[in-house]
């Protein structure tokens, strides 16, 4: 299991870092030279998304100019750490090897060496990335990256949803996962598969989970067989998504990673960032906003709508003429993979870890019966979307 990073060693060390080296990645965030008075460091969060994660932080303070102006200033700092000696589910112990390596779907450097490259130059019009304010080497296994630190999103408008999914159209219609950056990922969904998703179908065989009670309880048999169909069918899915046309993608690009700033898209979190198939970007927009509760349950085959029209007009736009069927194909292919198991994986979860049941009914302020119903009811979207299998297989 994923072990819970303890966050108090980096506000301490946030807190009393040396003030010249925070002088200078403030001066660059205001934009001229000034000197730091104060600051403050609050958690953001992030501890527990995966074992490279060392937390989100935001730090804050005053600082005063040359011309005696004092400026409120803040920055955000992420903590990326190398997940070398983590025992997976499975219980692999991950070795030095696996860690640094740059083709692994999680490399844990990716999002800091990406920041440095010039890959986001030539974003399009109406999307930006968060500044990039420097790296501070901690050690061979983590490295701090500062950012900007963005303003609070307005709640979205269908509209809203919509508009980022052509932006995410018109930008993945015209660009291509530059060749020479060794550390862009490669079929990033294949080695999702292959690696995290089969550790979690695993420990659902492992523990005769098809026929535990808590799924019983919320699948009927023939869409517990469904599910098993799914995994035993995830390489020719695989196999078409690889077929597919391909272009550069952040692969995680959900409510929770864009953020308007006024007319501007701002896409965060590029962990995940290289070669997709088009349209594969909407498995995430899709099924990560509504596996997050950004968007209800009962909306979302408009949220799905909204993906698809303003994707493909972002597309045709940018002069793309291919054949919409791809997109399509593309998220039948991705979504259900990425996140049915997900979903039925949280669900047993409650079962195996009784703290993390009551720990999830404390932040939703929902009863757990109604979390599961929940989760049953995002599994049966996820796998509504599944693509005819047998078509696939044959040809």
């Amino acid at each position: 299991m994923i072990p819970k990073m303890k966050s108090n060693a980096v506000v301490e060390a946030l807190t009393h870092m040396d003030v010249k080296q925070l002088e200078t990645i403030v001066s660059q965030s205001l934009a001229e030279p000034v000197i730091v008075t104060d600051w403050q460091v609050t958690l953001l969060g992030g501890l527990d998304s995966s074992p490279m994660a060392g937390g989100v932080y935001k730090m804050a303070g005053t600082a005063v100019s040359h011309t005696n102006h004092i400026h409120k200033w803040q920055v955000v700092i992420k903590v990326l750490r190398s997940p070398e000696g983590v025992a997976m589910p499975d219980g692999t112990c991950v070795t030095r090897e696996m860690a640094e390596d740059q083709h692994h779907f999680g490399y844990w450097q990716r999002e800091a060496l990406a920041a440095q490259s010039s890959l986001f130059d030539n974003l399009p019009a109406g999307m930006r990335v968060p500044q990039f304010l420097g790296i501070t080497r901690i050690s061979t296994s983590e490295c701090w990256l500062w950012q900007e630190c963005l303003s609070t999103d307005h709640e979205w408008t269908w509209d809203d949803y919509r508009e980022a999914a052509y932006r995410l159209g018109k930008w993945q219609a015209t660009t291509h996962a530059p060749c020479d950056q060794p550390w862009l990922s490669q079929s990033w969904c294949a080695k999702w598969v292959h690696g995290p998703l089969t550790n979690i179908f695993g420990m659902v065989e492992g523990m005769d989970g098809y026929n535990h009670p808590l799924l019983t309880a919320y699948f009927a048999p023939e869409e517990m067989a469904t599910l098993r169909q799914l995994w035993a069918n995830r390489q020719p899915y695989l196999a078409k998504l690889a077929q597919l046309p391909q272009t550069l993608c952040h692969l995680d690009a959900h409510r929770g990673n864009l953020s308007w700033q006024g007319d501007e898209l701002a896409l965060l979190d590029w962990a995940f960032v290289g070669e997709g198939a088009v349209g594969e970007e909407l498995a995430a927009f899709v099924g990560a906003t509504l596996l997050l509760d950004y968007v209800p349950l009962d909306n979302a085959e408009k949220l799905e709508r909204a993906a698809f029209d303003g994707y493909l007009a972002g597309l045709r736009t940018a002069g793309w003429s291919g054949d919409e069927t791809f997109i399509w194909d593309a998220y039948q292919c991705a979504m259900p993979l990425r996140y049915a198991p997900l979903a039925l994986a949280s669900m047993l979860r409650t079962v195996l870890q009784p703290e993390f049941a009551t720990d999830w009914e404390y932040k939703t302020g929902k009863p757990l019966a109604d979390i599961l119903a929940h989760r049953a009811g995002l599994v049966r979207f996820y796998m509504s979307r599944l693509p005819d299998c047998k078509q696939f297989v044959e040809g």
